[in-house]
C-alpha cells in the first residue's frame, strides 16, 4: 500500500527507483536529488520563524531539534556528494535496481497487476534515511559511525523498505570493493523484537537477496 501511493516526485526530487538506478554521474544525482535538502532547509527556516512565540524553555528544545535537523540535511548532502565515488555510485544504482525488482514482483502479487504497471518509488523519508547514512557505510573513518539513527514511523509506513534499501547498498558496495572471497561473510544484522515480524522480515530480506 505504501509503495502504491508513493509519488514519483516531490519538490522536483525524483523518487522512482528505476530512474535512480540509471544515474550516470554525481552531477546527474545532484540534478535529480539536489532539491531534497533545499526543500528540507527551507522547512527548517520556516520553523525558526515560530521560535519566538514559545516560552524560553521550549525555545531551547526547538533550537536543539532544528540544529539536529540541519545536521541531518548536511548528512543527506554528504550522501549525494559521496556518489562522486565510482563504487558508491554503482552500489547506489544497483541497490535501487534491486529494490525496484523486488518491489515490482511483491506488489504485482499483492495488487494482482502485471509488473509493467508497477512503478516502485521511495517515500521522501526513506530516501532521506538512505542518503544520510551512505557516508557512515562507505567511510570507516566517518564520525557517523558513532551515530545510531532511529526510524520512528507508524506500522506500515515503510520503515522496512528504508533499511532494506540501505542494506542493499551495503552488500553491493562490499562486493565491489572486495571482489572474490574477501567480500564473503556477515554484512548486516537484522534483529526483530516481535516474533510475528520474523516471517515478514525474512520474506522481505529474501526477496532482496534474490533480486541482488
Amino acid at each position: 500500500e505504501v509503495e502504491r501511493v508513493a509519488p514519483s516526485k516531490i519538490d522536483g526530487v525524483t523518487l522512482e527507483m528505476e530512474i535512480l538506478a540509471e544515474l550516470e554521474s554525481v552531477e546527474d544525482a545532484q540534478r535529480l536529488l539536489g532539491g531534497f535538502t533545499a526543500s528540507y532547509r527551507s522547512w527548517i527556516e520556516e520553523q525558526r520563524g515560530n521560535v519566538e512565540k514559545l516560552s524560553t524553555k521550549r525555545q531551547a528544545v526547538v533550537e536543539e531539534l532544528l540544529h539536529r535537523a540541519s545536521h541531518a540535511a548536511d548528512r543527506i548532502d554528504g550522501g549525494i556528494a559521496l556518489l562522486a565515488d565510482d563504487d558508491c555510485l554503482e552500489a547506489f544504482r544497483l541497490a535501487n535496481r534491486s529494490m525496484a525488482a523486488q518491489g515490482k514482483r511483491r506488489l504485482a502479487l499483492q495488487l494482482n497487476k502485471p509488473m509493467s504497471e508497477i512503478v516502485p518509488a521511495w517515500r521522501p523519508f526513506q530516501l532521506a534515511y538512505i542518503l544520510m547514512n551512505l557516508e557512515g557505510i562507505a567511510n570507516p573513518a566517518s564520525p557517523d559511525r558513532e551515530v545510531v539513527d532511529l526510524l520512528f514511523f507508524p506500522t506500515g509506513g515503510g520503515k522496512t523498505e528504508a533499511y532494506v534499501g540501505l542494506a542493499a547498498f551495503t552488500l553491493v558496495l562490499r562486493r565491489l570493493r572486495n571482489p572474490g572471497l574477501s567480500s564473503a561473510g556477515l554484512s548486516v544484522l537484522m534483529r526483530y523484537t516481535l516474533r510475528l515480524l520474523t516471517l515478514d522480515q525474512l520474506g522481505r530480506a529474501a526477496a532482496l537477496i534474490c533480486a541482488l
